[in-house]
């Protein structure tokens, strides 16, 4: 599996529960982080038996996230007993979730650095977006787009849940987080729809996306890394600013000044992250790009480069 944290990771490979077959094929290791589904699709009679495998997976080695039932249901602490003390829980996927004292009820029930991606597919979740995104325990959001075109019965596109994808961007960055991880690409035979999908989450601010199946997972990395354009400038931007570290400098006939140098970092180390042949780039500054409104001090923020 790779390093990759929670806070970075651009593809959430969902995974069937009572498969654990699947949990470790190679395929699924080139996903930034697995999510294995005890909620979804799971017979009365396989629960027992799926937190039994996501258990066994999680202490023998082998790390992933949960998602568990919602917190409005009698499965939810169940699913939980199960697996909180298990040392390769990465962190809980918490599906339906509509108020920010859902989060703070299941981060009571979790040791510490265990933290929640909180997934919003209601209306109640959207228009709650702020406050679950400023929720103690609180990661990232995800937007569960099947559930939510399902309760309004949209039949729509994209642009039909517009709204509903910008509600979580905007709350992720007024809380400090990441920016939001955007729902699946139900139909696993169109790459095309996928790669549309793909271009209009970056273009919204989304950086990472839901998976269904190991074969979404190549394009949908490419295309939440850093575009070579882009990493092209932020090269030139640091090596201007190196060779001019008093002046006042230009680059691509622009002036660079503070926050073009913030973005060049952030763009180089996020490189560096997700292509080991980029690492030799990295800054060895201290830099700081997503940081919880509560967070009292530096040392409790989230990093990018550690």
């Amino acid at each position: 599996m790779k390093g990759i944290s929670g806070v970075d990771a651009r593809t959430w490979l969902v995974l069937p529960s009572d498969r654990p077959d699947q949990f470790s094929t190679p395929e699924v290791c080139e996903a930034d982080a697995v999510v294995l589904d005890l909620a979804n699709n799971v017979a009365p009679e396989n629960v027992e038996p799926a937190r039994h495998a996501v258990a066994k997976h999680l202490s023998g080695g082998s790390n992933a996230w949960v998602r568990v039932n919602g917190s409005d249901t009698d499965l939810c602490s169940g699913d939980l007993r199960a697996v909180v003390a298990c040392p390769g829980l990465r962190g809980i996927v918490l599906p339906r979730t509509e108020s920010a004292d859902q989060v703070r009820a299941v981060k009571a029930q979790l040791r510490a650095g265990v933290t929640i991606v909180a997934m919003l597919e209601t209306a109640a979740g959207i228009e709650n977006a702020d406050g679950i995104a400023a929720a103690h325990g609180t990661l990232r959001l995800a937007f569960g787009s099947p559930g939510l075109g399902r309760e309004l019965g949209i039949a729509g596109g994209a642009a039909a849940l517009l709204y509903a994808r910008s509600r979580l961007v905007m709350a992720s960055c007024a809380a400090g987080l990441p920016g939001p991880i955007d729902g699946p690409s139900v139909d696993l035979n169109d790459i095309v729809g996928l790669g549309e999908d793909l271009r209009h989450s970056v273009g919204l601010g989304f950086t990472g996306k839901l998976c269904l199946h190991p074969r979404q997972l190549c394009m949908t990395n490419s295309a939440f890394a850093p575009a070579p354009s882009k990493l092209a400038w932020a090269r030139r931007v640091l090596a201007a600013t190196r060779a001019s570290p008093t002046s006042v400098i230009r680059v691509d006939g622009e002036i660079v000044d503070w926050q073009h140098i913030e973005d060049a970092r952030h763009t180089v180390a996020r490189a560096a992250l997700f292509d080991p042949a980029d690492a030799r780039l990295r800054e060895t500054v201290v830099h700081f790009r997503y940081r919880r409104r509560d967070a009292p001090t530096a040392r409790s923020s989230w990093r990018i480069d550690s």
